[in-house]
This record gives structure tokens, sequence and C-alpha cells, in this order.
């Protein structure tokens, strides 16, 4: 299916947004899409990718930090040897 903007401004923005991004116009229309239905209470697939990542930015920010007393190095802990195999 093709989508055909014929608003100057509204083509130029989203062009501006993909290329910032570093997405394709169709991407940045999809999520802008997705977007808009969420905070409109319309039912999608799956969320848009905005609140995926945030929910798993607090995931991530929920990882308890590394205890100070433990010494080893981040290899280490990732189980490689000294060759950078496991």
């Amino acid at each position: 299916m093709t989508i055909v903007i014929e608003d100057v401004q509204m083509q130029r923005l989203a062009e501006q947004l993909a290329s910032a991004e570093g997405v394709s116009v169709a991407e940045v229309v999809r999520e802008g899409l997705l977007s808009l239905a969420g905070q409109r209470g319309v039912p999608t697939r799956k969320p848009p990718l905005r609140d995926r990542l945030a929910a798993l930015a607090r995931e991530v920010d929920a990882v308890p930090p590394r205890n100070p007393a433990d010494t080893r190095s981040d290899n280490e802990i990732l189980g490689y040897d000294e060759h950078g195999a496991w």
C-alpha cells in the first residue's frame, strides 16, 4: 500500500525526521501513526517503538549495580579468557 503525502510541509518534515533518525519516511509515518493510535486508545498490534524502548530502559535501570567488592573484569564476568574466547 502506498501513502501519498500531498502536503509539502508534511513531506519535508517526514523526510527531516527520517534523516535525523536514520530510518525511512515509511518508518517515521508508521511510528507516528502507532504513537497517535496509542494516545487515542486505538488498538494496534504492538505498542509504538518509543513505548517499547521506554519499557526496555526501565528494565535496564532495574538491574542492580555490580557489587563493588567484585573485582573481576567485565571479560571475566562474561567468561572470556585472555584470548577473547569462552
